[in-house]
């Protein structure tokens, strides 16, 4: 009767921890959800598809959306009647609030440039043509670098011809009068003039060069705005200057990497580096020829000698004896695999079939 006591106490104690670890879970959700709507929220305006520059936004392309009040932008506009009869600036992507910075003035077709140009900077434009305007690739948001070519005009300050980087990594602000390009924009781009985001004293640069030279427009990788350090060419060290060569392996995209070449591309490069053998006289009026010899990684020049191989049975093919390493004979029948020669020893003649003998006389 004792042990069903203590049995029955066990299980009591057990059911009890159990009900109390469950009202404790319970609980604590409970709490967390009542701090979870504690943080207030408002309705805004959400974009719920892409809504290209220039366009009235339709109550089709917007949905109102409760964000927390803590996580919402400034600008945000809260109700249809913001944005009646408005256009974007900007494009506006699928998931982004509307803001009162994407949107144009009320009945206002555009609002120019200005807006877009940062504080203390300045747009000018260039006169471009498929050459110097890098043939149609350049797009807004693009790095140049300006490369001008003055030519020589004393009465203009200028005594010889001469070429130069005058400005560096320079973010293009527009093409022609599009500060944004579609896809089919830029399928059918002929630019005649791009305009840069500069400074005021590079706007100065920038135009006294447009007077004085001719403008190139070199384009920039993605990423790249270090300096790059240059003197400038006159015509008439080009001819003095070393001919440039690519590599490979400065060449390769992020993420690339470098380009080898295997071991035995390598190998090849080397034996072809190597000056062939030269030509060797003949000794004691024996044949000779300057060989190369190659074993696996190995390239060794040799010269084989011819040697007289006659036996009391009739001569023999011939064998050619290394002579310039002392390394013994080697025979004639080495194949093009192994040695390579610019005058390849003669191939041995074939011998002469021996003939079969005459039919023995059958016993009658």
């Amino acid at each position: 009767m004792r042990t069903k006591s203590l049995i029955l106490l066990a299980l009591a104690i057990g059911c009890g921890l159990v009900a109390a670890i469950g009202v404790q879970q319970v609980l604590a959700t409970r709490d967390r959800a009542i701090t979870v709507q504690a943080e207030e929220t408002r309705a805004i305006l959400v974009a719920t598809e892409d809504i290209p520059i220039g366009e009235i936004i339709a109550d089709t392309q917007i949905k109102l959306e409760e964000w927390p009040k803590s996580k919402i932008p400034q600008g945000a506009i809260f109700d249809l009647a913001g944005i009646a009869d408005r256009r974007t600036k900007t494009k506006i992507f699928k998931g982004s609030p509307i803001l009162e910075g994407y949107l144009l003035a009320k009945g206002a077709v555009d609002a120019g440039a200005a807006p877009w140009i940062p504080k203390g900077y300045r747009v000018v434009s260039v006169k471009v043509d498929p050459v110097s305007g890098s043939s149609a690739m350049i797009r807004p948001g693009d790095r140049v670098d300006v490369v001008v070519h003055f030519s020589a005009n004393p009465s203009r300050g200028i005594p010889k011809n001469f070429t130069r980087t005058i400005l560096q990594n320079i973010k293009v602000f527009a093409i022609d009068d599009k500060y944004e390009l579609t896809d089919e924009e830029s399928k059918s781009l002929s630019p005649k003039t791009i305009s840069l985001l500069v400074m005021p004293e590079q706007a100065e640069v920038l135009t006294a060069a447009c007077e004085l030279g001719q403008i190139r427009l070199v384009m920039r990788g993605l990423g790249d705005v270090d300096p790059a350090e240059t003197k400038g060419v006159e015509p008439a060290e080009l001819l003095g200057l070393a001919t440039g060569e690519g590599d490979p392996d400065k060449e390769l995209l992020p993420g690339q990497g470098p380009q080898t070449q295997d071991a035995f591309a390598q190998f090849l490069n080397s034996a072809s580096n190597t000056p062939p053998p030269a030509a060797q006289p003949t000794v004691g009026g024996a044949r000779s020829w300057p060989v190369r010899i190659i074993s696996g990684s190995d390239v060794s020049d040799v010269i084989l000698e011819e040697v007289a191989n006659v036996t009391d049975a009739g001569p023999l093919p011939t064998r050619w004896k290394i002579v310039s390493a002392g390394l013994g004979d080697v025979p004639a029948d080495v194949t093009p695999a192994t040695v390579s020669s610019d005058v390849p020893p003669p191939l041995p003649a074939d011998p002469e079939p021996t003939p079969p003998p005459p039919d023995e006389p059958r016993n009658q």
